[in-house]
């Protein structure tokens, strides 16, 4: 089989072994590229190594036998785009995709089902996941494929509480029931479990109310039908964590959050290691220094821009809390989607009230007034 020598490679790699699987897909990229039939080979490779995880594949005669470990490694590496190069390879491992769904869908549930025995199957669910991600597309039959994961996402997440899935948010607002599926695994974080800061909790946030780029006109929409209904609940069964809902789920993404002027020298120097840590990593994948001026690089500007408003926080941090106040202000007051959403959580709540919430939406409003 031609995919024996990388299978083989990632038996004896970890999980985080990112170096190793570049490599390992750069291969599959040039052996697919000859022959799109081999994503038939790949396929196969990973329903045999879903059963392993699940006790044992049901082929008789399988093309490779995977351990656990290895199984996981290459559900990792498999779910991926960077080793579709070709012209025309995308739509050839859709097709793929689309012949073993229920397959795959199947295998999901049982290692869903499976979660409070097996909490490791978290990391190879979230693989499963991702093939929908990487190998279909948005139009057509993928829509699909899209619709099929989508109604196994609010289990996977809930029975996986402490695992950051990579593109559930993405695939979950392509469903026809985004706001409501949406809702139910952010009621359950917040309501249930009391945390408001989790990893899903806080890319729904900065989905729906967000300042960057990454907040998309997609989620605005949905913001409103979101986090009513959660505010209702927090509110019913949970009326001592509404600060914090308030905190994690409007302050936060707006970066108006009233802390501590050390709790935010804390964070920026933190986003600063870990910016600095990218720039290294780019330097040995790319094997030359990166470039010296902000304009070459993304991952420079931000740096800068994390210096500055750090300077500005250790010499005045009481203007820069209220430049940031002003500038969620604004945000609010030209955006009717996300001010929507803040009066949905303040009529969720009510007659709970939030005193800063309240201010956020009486400023943006004189401010559309004026």
């Amino acid at each position: 089989m031609m995919f024996t020598p990388t299978l083989e490679r990632l038996a004896s790699v970890d999980v985080s072994d990112l170096t190793e699987m570049h490599k390992v897909r750069q291969t599959w990229a040039e052996i697919c590229a000859t022959d799109f039939d081999h994503f038939d080979t790949l396929y196969e490779l990973i329903i045999d190594a879903g059963e392993t995880l699940l006790g044992g594949t049901h082929r008789p005669d399988p093309a490779h036998k995977f351990t656990p470990k290895s199984a996981t490694v290459f559900l990792t590496t498999v779910s991926d785009q960077r080793y579709l190069t070709a012209i025309g390879s995308r739509p050839a491992i859709q097709t793929r995709l689309a012949r073993h769904n229920e397959k795959i869908l199947w295998l999901i549930r049982q290692m869903t089902a499976a979660a409070k025995q097996q909490p490791e199957l978290a990391q190879p669910v979230d693989a499963l996941i991702s093939l929908y991600f990487h190998h279909a597309s948005a139009t057509g039959d993928g829509i699909k494929l899209y619709a099929g994961v989508v109604r196994v996402l609010p289990d996977v997440l809930m029975s996986f509480p402490e695992h950051a899935f990579s593109f559930t948010l993405f695939l979950l607002t392509e469903g026809s029931d985004a706001a409501k599926d949406i809702g139910r695994i952010v009621t359950f974080h917040v309501v249930q479990r009391g945390d408001v800061m989790h990893t899903f909790c806080q890319e729904v946030a900065n989905g729906i109310m967000g300042l960057t780029s990454s907040s998309i006109k997609a989620r605005w929409q949905l913001g409103a039908a979101i986090m009513g209904p959660v505010a209702r609940a927090a509110r019913d069964q949970r009326p001592g964590i509404i600060n914090d809902l308030v905190s994690g789920f409007v302050l936060t993404p707006l970066k108006c959050n009233p802390s501590h002027r050390e709790a935010e020298i804390d964070r920026l120097e933190a986003e600063l290691t870990q910016l600095r840590g990218r720039v290294r990593m780019l330097e040995e994948r790319l094997k030359s220094p990166t470039p010296i001026t902000v304009q070459d690089t993304p991952l420079l500007f931000d740096i800068s821009r994390v210096q500055k408003e750090l300077h500005q926080i250790k010499t005045d941090f009481e203007d820069w809390k209220g430049e940031h106040w002003d500038l969620a202000v604004r945000h609010i007051a030209s955006q009717p989607d996300k001010r929507a959403t803040l009066e949905a959580i303040q009529t969720g709540l009510s007659p709970l009230r939030n005193d800063t919430l309240d201010h956020l939406l009486s400023d943006a409003a004189n401010l559309s007034s004026a």
